[in-house]
C-alpha cells in the first residue's frame, strides 16, 4: 500500500492545481466582466453588419469601449455624404472612398493627423487629414485553371482581355452595386470618358452574364462555368484558400479599387474616443484578426504585407483619386447602360 501513497499525493496535487487554476480564470472572467465601459461611440456605415457587428463586439470588449453602429444602405450613406442638411449627429463615419470624399468637400469632417495616420499611403487618404482609408480590395481577374493552362496565361492585361478570342467572361452588373460601379468610375477617370465606354463595349462579346452580386463572378469561375471572371480580390483570395481551382491575376496594366475608410465627424461629442478606434481599426493586430475571420482586404497598414497574384506578380493600381458627385456618377451609369449595356448598333 506504501507504494501507492506518493503517486496519490501527486495525483491529489494534480487535481487540486486544475480546480484552482479553474477558479482563478473564472474569477478573472467574472471581474473582468465587471470593468466598467469607459466610453460609446456611434457609427454610421453602409458596410456589411456581419462585419461591423464583429468589429464592435471585439473593440467593446479590447477596449471596454461601446460602438453602436447604425446601419444604412448603400444609397442612403451618398445621401447622407453629400447632403448639406443630412444630421450630424453620432461620431463616425466608415463607409467608401466615394462617400467620404464627397462628406471632405462637403465640410462635414474634423482633420486628424498622428503617426499611424501619417503612415498610410498618400493615395490612400485625404490629403488634409479629413479621412484615411481602412483596407482596400482591387478588382482582378481569376481564371479557372483548365482555361489558365491554355491560352488563359496570356491574358493577363485589360488589353488582352478586350482581344478577339474564344473565351468567356462573367462580371457584375454596374448597376447593381456601388463596389462594382466603381470599376466604371475609376476607368472613365484613367482612360476618359468615351475611351472607357467603347472599351467596356468592346467586352461585350465575351460576357455570358453581368451578374447581380459582386462573388458572383469569382464562384462561377471556380466552378468552371466561365472562363474568366472580373471581381473583387476578397472574394477571390477566399475560393482560393478554400481550395478552389483558381489562379488570381492582377492586371499588369493596373486596375480599379474599392477604399474603405473613416472619418471623425466634425460634431461629434467623443472625438478623442473616435480617433482612438480609427487608430485601433488601423492596426495591424485588428488587421490580422479579420484576415482570421475570412475579411481578406489589403490593408492600408504598411505593416501588412500585400499579396502577390497566383503568376507572384504585384498589384499595380490606376492612379486615379475619385470623389464623382451622385450626380455624375448617375450620368455616366446611365452612359453605360445605354452606350454600352443595352447598345443596338
Amino acid at each position: 500500500m506504501k507504494r501507492w501513497i506518493a503517486p496519490s499525493i501527486l495525483a491529489l496535487f494534480v487535481v487540486g492545481m486544475l480546480i484552482y487554476g479553474i477558479n482563478f480564470y473564472q474569477q478573472e472572467q467574472i471581474e473582468q466582466a465587471k470593468e466598467p465601459i469607459r466610453g460609446e461611440i456611434i457609427v454610421y456605415t453602409d458596410l456589411p453588419n456581419t462585419l461591423t457587428a464583429m468589429l464592435a463586439e471585439r473593440y467593446e470588449e479590447e477596449q471596454k469601449v461601446k460602438v453602436t453602429v447604425m446601419p444604412l444602405t448603400e444609397e442612403q450613406m451618398s445621401q447622407r455624404s453629400a447632403s448639406i442638411v443630412a444630421d450630424t449627429s453620432g461620431d463616425l463615419v466608415l463607409t467608401s472612398e466615394g462617400n467620404l470624399v464627397i462628406g471632405a468637400n462637403a465640410g462635414k469632417y474634423m482633420p486628424i493627423v498622428n503617426e499611424r495616420i501619417d503612415e498610410v499611403r498618400d493615395n490612400l487618404k485625404d490629403p488634409n487629414g479629413y479621412w484615411v482609408g481602412i483596407w482596400y480590395d482591387p478588382i482582378v481577374f481569376v481564371q479557372n485553371d483548365t482555361f489558365h493552362n491554355g491560352i488563359g496565361k496570356y491574358i493577363t492585361t485589360w488589353d488582352t482581355l478586350g482581344k478577339q478570342g474564344d473565351w468567356s467572361i462573367v462580371m457584375t452588373d454596374f448597376v447593381a452595386s456601388q463596389n462594382a460601379a466603381n470599376l466604371l468610375y475609376n476607368m472613365v477617370e484613367y482612360k476618359g470618358e468615351p475611351e472607357a465606354l467603347e472599351y467596356l463595349y468592346s467586352l461585350k462579346p465575351h460576357v455570358v452574364q453581368h451578374a447581380n452580386f459582386l462573388s458572383t463572378p469569382i464562384r462561377l469561375t471556380a466552378l468552371g462555368e466561365t472562363n474568366i471572371g472580373i471581381g473583387n480580390l476578397s472574394d477571390a483570395a477566399q475560393y482560393s484558400h478554400h481550395g478552389y481551382p483558381i489562379k488570381i491575376i492582377y492586371p499588369k496594366d493596373g486596375t480599379s479599387y474599392y477604399v474603405t475608410g473613416a472619418a471623425v465627424l466634425k460634431n461629434s461629442k467623443h472625438k478623442a474616443d473616435s480617433v482612438e478606434f480609427i487608430n485601433w481599426l488601423l492596426s495591424s493586430k485588428t488587421a490580422k484578426y479579420m484576415v482570421e475571420k475570412n475579411f481578406t482586404y489589403i490593408f492600408t497598414n504598411p505593416e501588412m504585407d500585400e499579396p502577390k497574384d497566383s503568376m507572384g506578380h504585384d498589384l499595380v493600381l490606376w492612379p486615379v483619386n475619385g470623389g464623382y458627385t451622385l450626380e455624375g456618377k448617375k450620368l455616366l451609369l446611365n452612359h453605360w447602360v445605354s452606350q454600352v449595356r443595352f447598345r443596338k448598333d
